[in-house]
């Protein structure tokens, strides 16, 4: 049933026809095929479609560019970040998205992936990703990258550099005026992110409540 609707979608199985993995043909076939894996045991978990709908299936696995699923058995297939929007693993609390859309070179050499959601609410959104590295200049600049969205908006990496993480963060979170002072006096900075979307949040169910209570003329 899993093959049937991404299939019947129009999307591939990862590897045939998506670039963002491994291509038949491209690795050495004396080695394990990259396009499937074999896990035994139960592996509970749903992926939610392109449609926007939520599916139950089998996830053995998953890495940046793919997850490996199945609706039943041992084998598992991989998928590309391209044939879905989300998936969740049973017994885990990481919702894994993904993220799209993006300039080349935003993601290493992907144009898509998988990563671990590390907040959603008031309206923002903020993904981990860690990309593989190849060399010592990629570990130091590419793996744990952070991508933040608000209203469901196009993707935007988050700086490294204190300045401009203050300047966008000035941008998505300007009707806080308690966390616009402190952007503005420096005591924030990226890894103060999650923490800092967590008082936004707050900030603005406050703002809902008290507007809500206000009497209607």
């Amino acid at each position: 049933m899993l093959l049937a609707v991404l299939l019947v979608a129009g999307q591939g199985v990862v590897g045939q026809g998506h670039a963002a993995f491994i291509a038949p043909g491209t690795f050495d076939e004396r080695t394990r095929n990259p396009t499937l894996r074999y896990e035994p045991g139960d592996h509970p978990g749903s992926y939610r479609g392109l449609d926007g709908i939520w599916h139950p299936v089998q996830i053995a696995d998953w890495l940046v560019d793919r997850v490996y699923m199945n609706d039943s058995g041992n084998y598992y297939q991989a998928f590309s970040p391209e044939d879905m929007t989300a998936f969740v693993q049973r017994g885990f609390n990481d919702t894994i998205v993904t993220v799209k859309g993006l300039a080349p070179g935003k993601l290493g050499r992907y144009p898509t992936a998988f990563g671990r959601q590390l907040f959603r609410g008031a309206g923002m959104q903020l993904v981990d990703i860690q990309l593989e590295s190849r060399s010592l200049l990629e570990l130091l600049v590419l793996p744990h990258q952070l991508f933040i969205r608000k209203n469901s908006e196009g993707w935007l990496l988050v700086p490294r550099q204190k300045a401009a993480f203050r300047q966008l963060m000035l941008v998505l979170l300007a009707d806080d005026p308690a966390i616009v002072a402190r952007l503005q006096n420096g005591h924030v900075g990226r890894r103060h992110l999650p923490r800092l979307l967590t008082e936004y949040a707050d900030f603005r169910t406050t703002q809902f409540l008290q507007t809500a209570s206000q009497p209607r003329p």
